[in-house]
């Protein structure tokens, strides 16, 4: 059991949720706390690819881009000067 003191505007807040979702103070915080715990242990877990994984390998283009890029590099210096 837990006992919680809440600022007199947040008690206010919680209280007219409450009510617009039919629901009681005690479930909405027990919602978001479990909320709470799930979001921490999910940011603790990432890994630097866990958190770009939806960008690589989306790359639409030139796939020998690092390898040609002197000779991608002289024809657009090429393109550039002769006009």
């Amino acid at each position: 059991m837990i006992s919680l003191r809440l600022p007199y505007a947040l008690e206010q807040e919680l209280t007219t949720i409450a009510k617009l979702e039919s629901s009681t103070k005690t479930q909405i915080v027990r919602e978001a706390i479990v909320q709470f715990i799930t979001n921490l242990k999910e940011q603790k877990t990432q890994t630097p690819y866990s958190l770009g994984n939806d960008l690589f390998g989306v790359y639409d283009g030139d796939e020998n881009l690092s390898s040609d890029y002197k000779n991608r590099l002289d024809e657009i210096l090429t393109e550039k000067h002769s006009h």
